[in-house]
């Protein structure tokens, strides 16, 4: 049955080339008698002929094989049924096309989508970081306390507990040792802000501050000092930890 479609087919395009490409002159009457036809063709029409036909015979073949393994369904009617070689044909291209046109149209929303995801994880890890550098900018100045956690007065790992707590609902650890064990570690050459630089190693971790960027960080300094920003030039972290 497939082998009788296409002859079907091939038949139906060769018929079309025929009626669409080659004008066929009709004959007239004249006092009641026939006027023969004139010719329309040159010396090298036949040629043309056969060279629009073969692209054309050509074109069918690529555009039937394509749907034919892309919508097999969509070419061919199922054995048995009734078949319109040219409406099969239309109905082929029209897989075929529609075929393409949903599978790019798929892969440009899925990019989109993905790009989409990225942008709005970039945008909520940004307004993260801006929650805590802001929440960190407000109380510079505010006293040290040795085991201050408030405003009132603040040790370390108060002021970058109470910071994460206020800015993020992230409740850290209560030292600096036990907030170093948070995070994922990064190189000093690749902070960021809101990175948690420390100082010491191990159990023996004694001082926290906050990463603001351009090599200087937030943190309550020691008494006398308060909560102030500083530079790594001043006083350099050993090591850092990434929340955010």
């Amino acid at each position: 049955m497939l082998k009788t479609n296409l002859l079907s087919k091939a038949a139906s395009c060769d018929a079309v080339v025929d009626r669409t490409l080659i004008p066929v002159p009709v004959p007239t009457m004249r006092d009641g008698a026939p006027i023969a036809a004139t010719p329309v063709a040159s010396s090298d029409e036949a040629p043309r002929r056969s060279v629009l036909r073969s692209l054309a015979l050509a074109a069918f073949a690529l555009v039937l094989s394509a749907g034919l393994a892309l919508a097999p369904g969509a070419a061919f009617a199922d054995e048995g049924e009734d078949l319109v070689p040219e409406a099969s044909f239309g109905q082929a291209v029209a897989a075929l096309t529609g075929t393409v046109i949903n599978e790019q149209s798929a892969q440009e929303l899925g990019a989109y989508t993905d790009h989409l995801e990225a942008v709005a994880q970039e945008a909520a890890h940004a307004a993260r970081v801006d929650a805590v550098l802001a929440e960190a900018m407000t109380h510079q100045g505010a006293p040290y306390a040795y085991g201050g956690t408030t405003p009132r007065g603040f040790d370390c790992s108060g002021f970058t507990s109470y910071v994460f707590r206020m800015a993020l609902g992230i409740e850290l650890p209560r030292t600096a040792a036990s907030q170093s064990g948070m995070g994922e570690s990064v190189s000093m050459d690749s902070l960021l802000p809101g990175d948690l630089l420390f100082w010491g190693r191990g159990s023996g971790v004694y001082h926290v501050g906050i990463y603001v960027g351009d090599g200087s960080y937030i943190h309550a300094a020691g008494s006398g000092k308060g909560v102030r920003v500083q530079t790594m030039e001043y006083f350099h972290p050993t090591f850092a930890k990434r929340l955010l």
